[in-house]
């Protein structure tokens, strides 16, 4: 009878056991150590199929898809880049705003290559901003952009 209840006991542990050690990681971070001096850290939303890369540049994918590919550089030229699109005739701003506290824009434009969808992330209280691009789309940069929180370290 004690073998029983022991017995009725232990499955239900080990089950519940099993189950808390299997948790499933939905994000990825990467820190990045930049020139400006910052540590940036982008965290990426893997459920849908995102991942990014370690690299300089690095490389934002979704299974075989390269989304963005993107570099950091100086605060400094966030304004200068914002003010050629406003003068560039081939780019059209699509969206601007606040995303995790951090400024951004994004444009499209007709290059060589097709469309690029650009995006500008000017990151709060350092000196980094980001720039990212792609020429897959407009929707799968949006989305790409969405999956994205980025900070300082």
């Amino acid at each position: 009878m004690k073998k029983r209840i022991s017995f009725l006991i232990t499955i239900p542990l080990a089950c519940i056991m099993m189950l808390s050690a299997c948790t499933t990681k939905t994000s990825k971070e990467v820190t990045y150590s930049v020139d400006t001096g910052d540590s940036v850290k982008i965290t990426i939303d893997t459920k849908d199929g995102f991942d990014i890369t370690m690299d300089v540049p690095f490389t934002v994918s979704k299974g075989d898809t390269d989304i963005f590919t993107g570099s950091f550089i100086y605060a400094e030229y966030y304004d200068v880049y914002r003010q050629v699109v406003e003068e560039e005739s081939n780019a059209v701003l699509l969206d601007e705003g606040s995303k995790d506290g951090n400024d951004y824009f994004c444009y499209s434009f007709e290059g060589n290559a097709g469309t690029e969808y650009d995006y500008f992330i000017l990151i709060k209280d350092s000196e980094t901003a980001i720039a990212m691009a792609s020429l897959v789309g407009e929707k799968e940069a949006s989305e790409a952009f969405k999956a994205m929180t980025i900070s300082l370290d």
